[in-house]
């Protein structure tokens, strides 16, 4: 049955995956870009260091790519996509844009926000972090490298346990089945109901033996349940994909995204909270500014590689709670551009004070309400083969 086969995404859970798969896009193989690099004047040991990096050159493009930052794309920009001979170039000059200041206080904090925000034209987004992370490569991109800090680190969990079993994949993300997704949404309805609706149709000579036939059926529930599954099937890798990955990072799920917040008050949340799980049970405990290790960055806002989760029609029936509570922006990620919303960074703010739990903004129960309250929730539990890993706060 269907129901029973291994479902790929869950691969990624298994000890045994093997995190080099081939992908869909080919890169040069090793020696040839090494040569390439040798031929525009780098040493041996610098063209080794730039490959094991993650510069790297896909075949048929005459370009070489930061997989940070760059995405597939011909075009150059000179920072994450440029030509070998500009690579001397990149080195030479290193001019990262993102700047460093200190809060002593919440006040402190908007005012920063506020006076960044008055010199931009995109809206400011936020990702709070009880501390910076890095990129932990031999030769770092210097255009996002902050002097005296490092080149910061914003990987998706999927890329995070990537890197953790090898640095040199370029592995393409496979999602949920639309089996396993189908049955998640499907919960929606009352499918005994379908099923009694579906045979009276069929012995009335209807005929319904597609998504499309039962899409144009008479009945309208069986007409309403036949759009929704056309909706899930044709949208799962276009219009829905991005939904589809933003509900995986959500609810604990390996994604490629990123989970950004438009509200500052969101991100001082995760700034001054440590993720715990015990026997199956999620909890945030507060921890306040972290001895002022804790960080907000600013990341500023893009059309194109950046989307605002919304409930769409799939998810009217079970809106998920969690992406909406957190007015959730999810930045996109690709093997070609695993660091990507680094790319958009604009600066970070250092929570250099003390902060009382009475004074957080926001609470756990705010932000990850339990199943009655976010129907989504106990669909997604109930839909997958494996709802120990959805994060469950009880």
């Amino acid at each position: 049955m269907e129901e029973d086969k291994a479902f790929g995404y869950w691969n990624y859970y298994s000890d045994d995956f093997d995190w080099n798969e081939s992908p869909r896009l080919d890169v040069e193989n090793k020696q040839d870009t090494l040569e390439l690099f040798k031929g525009n004047g780098i040493n041996e040991t610098e063209a080794n260091h730039l490959w094991e990096s993650g510069y790297v050159c896909p075949k048929g493009l005459d370009i070489v790519i930061d997989r940070y930052y760059g995405g597939v794309l011909s075009s150059c920009d000179t920072v994450s996509r440029l030509k070998p001979s500009q690579l001397r170039e990149l080195f030479d000059s290193p001019k990262s844009r993102a700047w460093v200041k200190t809060a002593s206080s919440l006040d402190d904090v908007h005012r920063i926000v506020e006076d960044t925000q008055s010199r931009l034209s995109r809206p400011i987004l936020f990702r709070g972090q009880r501390q910076n992370y890095f990129i932990d490569r031999e030769i770092n991109n210097p255009y996002f490298t902050i002097d005296g800090l490092g080149e910061i680190s914003i990987l998706s969990s999927f890329w995070r346990k990537v890197f953790a079993n090898t640095k040199s994949s370029f592995l393409d993300f496979q999602t949920l089945t639309l089996f396993e997704w189908s049955k998640i949404f499907y919960t929606a309805f009352d499918l005994e109901e379908i099923e009694k609706r579906h045979k009276i149709a069929i012995d009335n000579g209807e005929w319904i033996h597609s998504i499309q036939d039962m899409a144009d059926s008479d009945d309208p529930l069986l007409k309403e349940f036949g759009n929704h599954r056309l909706d899930i099937a044709m949208g799962m890798d276009f219009n829905l994909a991005d939904t589809l990955s933003t509900l995986l990072q959500h609810y604990g799920l390996l994604s490629t995204v990123i989970d950004l917040t438009a509200s500052l008050d969101v991100a001082i949340f995760f700034a001054t909270h440590k993720y715990t799980s015990s026997n199956g049970v999620s909890n945030y405990e507060f921890v306040g500014t972290n001895d002022g290790k804790s960080v907000l960055y600013l990341i500023r806002g893009s059309d194109q590689e950046m989307v605002t989760h919304e409930n769409d029609l799939v998810l009217n029936k079970i809106p998920p709670e969690r992406p909406q509570r957190q007015h959730c922006v999810i930045s996109k990620s690709s093997p070609f551009a695993v660091n990507l919303p680094a790319f958009f960074l604009e600066g970070i703010i250092n929570l250099e004070f003390e902060l009382d739990e009475t004074e957080s903004p926001k609470k756990t129960h705010d932000l990850f309400p339990n199943e009655e309250e976010d129907k989504f929730l106990g669909a997604l539990r109930r839909g997958i083969s494996q709802p120990d890993k959805v994060s469950y706060f009880g």
